[in-house]
C-alpha cells in the first residue's frame, strides 16, 4: 500500500509541476513570427484578439481567436494562442468537467498545429503544454509515459530553436523535478512503472533555468521556477536572489500576479 501511494505521490509531484510550469507560464505570444495568407477580415480579427489578450481578458481573447480560425483554421498564431489560453483558463476552473473540457481543445487544436507546422519550435512546445495539462486526468502509469513525451517535445523545440525560452524553463523543471525524487518515489516507479524518468540532472536543471532567463529576462515565472530550484538543492542564497529579482519584474501575463504571490510567500519562509 505505501508503495502504491508513493508512487501517486511520485506522479502527482512530478506532473502538477510540470503541468503548472507549462501551462500557467505566461499566454503573451512567443513564437517566430510566420506569414500565412489568411481569409478576408482574420487579421482584423487577430489584431482585436491579440488586443483582448494583452488586456488580460483571456476568455474573450480565447473566443476571438476560435473565431480567426472559423476562417482560417490553420492560422499559426490564433493556433498557438487558443492553445495556450485553452490550457491557462482550464486551470483556473473549479469543476474538474469545465478544466477537461478546455484541456481537450488544448490537445485537439495542438495536434492540428503540429500537424500543420511540424518544423516550428512554437508547434512542439505549445503540443508539450497540451499534453501536459491532459496527463492530469490521465492514469498513473499513462502520466508517466506522457512525462517522457512532454520532454521529447520540449527538447524538439530548442532543437529547432535554441532561443526559444520558454522551452528551455520546461526542461529546467523537468530535470529538476525528475532529478529530485525521493528514495521511495524511485523505488515505486521502478517497481511499477519500469523505473523514474532518465537523464535527468541538477546540473542540467541549473544550466536550463540560467538560459531561459538570459533569453528573456522579464519573464516573472522564469525566476520563481529557478528560486524553486535553488531551494531544493539547497542553496537558499540563489533562491532568494531569484525571488528579489523576479518580484521586480513586470507582469506581462494574466497569471504573473499569482506567481509573485507565491513568490513573497517563498520569501518570507526564507
Amino acid at each position: 500500500m505505501s508503495l502504491i501511494l508513493s508512487m501517486k505521490t511520485l506522479s502527482l509531484k512530478l506532473f502538477t509541476y510540470l503541468m503548472l510550469t507549462l501551462l500557467v507560464a505566461g499566454v503573451s505570444a512567443f513564437f517566430p513570427q510566420t506569414s500565412l495568407a489568411a481569409k478576408s477580415g482574420s487579421e482584423e480579427k487577430l489584431k482585436h484578439a491579440m488586443e483582448l489578450k494583452n488586456d488580460f481578458k483571456d476568455e474573450e481573447a480565447l473566443k476571438a481567436f476560435e473565431e480567426v480560425l472559423e476562417e482560417d483554421e490553420q492560422h499559426f498564431e490564433a493556433l498557438w494562442n487558443a492553445v495556450i489560453l485553452h490550457t491557462s483558463i482550464g486551470n483556473r476552473q473549479s469543476r474538474s468537467r469545465d478544466e477537461e473540457a478546455h484541456y481537450e481543445q488544448a490537445h485537439e487544436l495542438a495536434k492540428k498545429m503540429l500537424e500543420a507546422y511540424p518544423d516550428s519550435a512554437a508547434s512542439h512546445f505549445a503540443y508539450s503544454a497540451a499534453v501536459g495539462r491532459k496527463a492530469q486526468s490521465a492514469g498513473a502509469r499513462e502520466r508517466l509515459r506522457l512525462s517522457t513525451e512532454i520532454r521529447e517535445h520540449a527538447e524538439k523545440a530548442v532543437e529547432l530553436d535554441p532561443e526559444y525560452s520558454r522551452a528551455w524553463n520546461v526542461l529546467g523543471v523537468w530535470h529538476h523535478r525528475a532529478a529530485n525524487l525521493s528514495r521511495m518515489e524511485r523505488l515505486a516507479a521502478n517497481a511499477l512503472f519500469g523505473g523514474a524518468p532518465e537523464g535527468a540532472s541538477n546540473d542540467s536543471a541549473r544550466e536550463a533555468f540560467k538560459k531561459a532567463i538570459e533569453l528573456d529576462p522579464q519573464y516573472v515565472l522564469y525566476y520563481h521556477d529557478q528560486a524553486e530550484f535553488y531551494l531544493t538543492i539547497g542553496e537558499e542564497d540563489k533562491a532568494r536572489q531569484s525571488l528579489e529579482k523576479g518580484l521586480q519584474q513586470e507582469i506581462l501575463t494574466s497569471d504573473d500576479e499569482r506567481w509573485k504571490d507565491n513568490m513573497r510567500e517563498m520569501l518570507d519562509d526564507l
